[in-house]
């Protein structure tokens, strides 16, 4: 029974508490959510992470955590940790509704600011609060996340992506709307143009998920042409099939923030066509983003796509097709 999964008796894996869509900014996954957000015996939850990370995203510029006032540093953390909280509550309020969650988050903000700042300095030293569930036994950290194994691994993991030469340029654009500089030089834009992310939680996932939780891949095109891989990706994750939205109403957002982020699926009342990757041409691309930003800004950009390119196609083969 779809959102009815159970842990087999006696197993040490925890038990199940729902599902976690991990996606990246500007993969469609808004509308995915929105296509999900019937599913009978599940709690569906937007971000509780968001917060948090967007504010490591914009404060990439101010160099080394370890050189920052501690209230600095403190604050950063404390982001998160009421996130955590958030997060925890809602999948405990989904439990003592009778439900299981499904709660979407960017992959990259499962991060706090020390595991975010890493990837910029790898060398620094900061040390971190580490994260355990208020009501559950210790858990190891061996992910690359900030979060505990054990939640996790209680979590049928989602990944959803979206070709990095669609993604990246709409990043920048929603960027564009709420920060003054938008180079894609500056730490806060290129910090999000990559899906390393994204494949190291990925291949975490599939060394250490039990089978019965084994980490599935959609792909924005086959979301928005093939009804057939979502099908097969609601049978593979407990969800129901014939719960699906392909209509939905239009949404106002009264956060000036994620109106901005989600004004596209606001506007819409369903699948959108043509904004898919099908017949993509780099080279045409480009040649639009240096209509849009210049030639230097365009360059970059074409950089940060085919770098992520790797991950992508490496996720892109783990993914869920249709019959």
């Amino acid at each position: 029974m779809p959102g009815k999964i159970e842990t087999a008796e006696g197993s040490d894996v925890p038990e199940r508490r729902g599902v976690y869509l991990l996606t990246h900014p500007r993969s469609a996954s808004n509308m995915f959510q929105i296509m999900m957000a019937k599913q009978p015996g599940y709690q569906n939850s937007g971000y509780k992470l968001f917060d948090a990370g967007f504010m490591s995203v914009g404060q990439m510029h101010r160099g080394r955590l370890s050189e920052w006032p501690e209230d600095d540093r403190t604050a950063a953390f404390a982001a998160f940790q009421k996130g955590w909280e958030n997060l925890q509550n809602e999948v405990a309020d989904a439990q003592k509704n009778g439900k299981q969650a499904f709660i979407k988050e960017h992959a990259l903000f499962l991060l706090a600011a020390d595991k975010f700042f890493a990837f910029e300095f790898p060398n620094d030293d900061v040390k971190a609060p580490v994260l355990q569930e208020r009501d559950g036994p210790k858990s190891a950290h061996t992910n690359p996340t900030s979060l505990p194994d054990r939640f996790l691994l209680s979590m049928q993991p989602i990944f959803q992506i979206r070709h990095p030469a669609l993604m990246f340029p709409s990043m920048v654009r929603a960027q564009a709307s709420i920060m003054s500089d938008t180079s894609t030089r500056h730490p806060r834009v290129y910090s999000t143009l990559t899906l390393r992310h994204s494949r190291a939680l990925f291949d975490w996932y599939l060394k250490n998920a039990s089978s019965e939780r084994k980490p599935r891949v959609i792909d924005a095109d086959d979301i928005m042409s093939h009804p057939s891989a979502v099908r097969q990706l609601c049978t593979q994750t407990g969800l129901d099939p014939d719960a699906v939205q392909y209509e939905w109403d239009e949404v106002h957002e009264e956060d000036p923030l994620m109106a901005r982020f989600k004004s596209t699926i606001n506007a819409s009342k369903g699948i959108i066509k043509g904004m898919d990757a099908r017949s993509l041409d780099i080279e045409a691309e480009k040649t639009k983003w240096t209509a849009e930003w210049g030639e230097e800004e365009a360059e970059n950009l074409a950089k940060y796509v085919k770098d992520a390119m790797s991950d992508y196609n490496y996720l892109l083969t783990h993914r869920t097709r249709g019959e």
